[in-house]
């Protein structure tokens, strides 16, 4: 618990940093050059998978949640710059080696909180987006959960349903057996819920190395899921490993912030080697 505590904390400067360096990176205007000399000048897109955790203004989990409003106007600069794409498309592209003519992003909330149904589900089909809930299905029915009717009205309205395990472990922290069970277990329940096949999935935690490994990549492939996604910063790329796809965290910060942690610059290599050396 005390090294998870200083994990989060570690994380949370590196945000706090992250958003100062954004600040001088928009306002300085080299942000807004980079991105006009990767689309205009050289022709480079890119391909981004973010991740949300909880849509609310009640002040709890300020540390996983993002304000209605913030989220409204993330939401309509996605819908401005950005081609939205389910994670089916997402795949397909990977695997068919098709060429971007724009930059696209997949949106997706980890957990299955109950907030994703009664906040950001609006939200997103107001720009008739699509988007991914990993559920970890013990949530399913509490009072901060979503409700299997809820999750079968979202499945209807092109919103795609992963497996987070049952109980929200860090599968590195437990033994084989609990990982199988965990992975095949939040699958089967909530295929049984949707009466459709469930093919991806999502890290608890999601750090490579630190909150899953090859073992646990090794059972997430066995139990038939088609790809998984990890926390590891990074755009999406042919070189991405399918079960260890990389997302981009959303906090509540400006949209100065925002705009500028979507630009790719933070995953151009100068700023990813750098990132990688102070291990944030």
């Amino acid at each position: 618990m005390k090294s998870r505590r200083l994990i989060e904390l570690k994380y949370k400067v590196a945000w706090y940093i992250g958003a100062l360096f954004s600040f001088f990176l928009y306002f300085s205007g080299i942000a807004p050059f980079y991105i006009l000399l990767r689309k205009k000048i050289l022709k480079r897109h890119i391909v981004l998978v973010l991740t949300y955790h909880r849509i609310n203004d009640t002040g709890k989990d300020k540390h996983i949640s993002v304000s209605l409003e913030t989220f409204k106007r993330q939401m309509a600069y996605l819908n401005k710059k950005f081609k939205v794409i389910s994670l089916d498309d997402l795949i397909q592209g990977l695997q068919d080696d098709r060429s971007l003519k724009n930059d696209a992003v997949a949106i997706t909330f980890d957990d299955g909180w109950k907030d994703n149904y009664t906040n950001a589900f609006r939200i997103i089909k107001n720009h008739d987006f699509p988007a991914a809930i990993f559920v970890a299905t013990d949530f399913i029915g509490k009072d901060y959960g979503l409700t299997e009717d809820e999750i079968k009205t979202m499945h209807r309205n092109d919103i795609i349903f992963g497996a987070h395990t049952v109980s929200h472990i860090s599968l590195s922290k437990v033994d084989y057996e609990t990982a199988v069970s965990e992975v095949k277990d939040s699958k089967l329940k909530l295929e049984k819920i949707l009466q459709h096949e469930v093919e991806y999935f999502a890290y608890p935690y999601g750090k490579r190395g630190q909150d899953f490994t090859h073992e646990a990549i090794s059972i997430v492939r066995k139990a038939g899921l088609t790809a998984a996604f990890s926390t590891n910063n990074g755009c999406i790329s042919r070189k991405s490993d399918l079960f260890a796809l990389e997302r981009i965290g959303i906090r509540d910060f400006p949209m100065f912030v925002f705009k500028v942690r979507v630009s790719g610059i933070f995953e151009n290599r100068w700023l990813s080697a750098l990132r990688k050396l102070l291990k944030i």
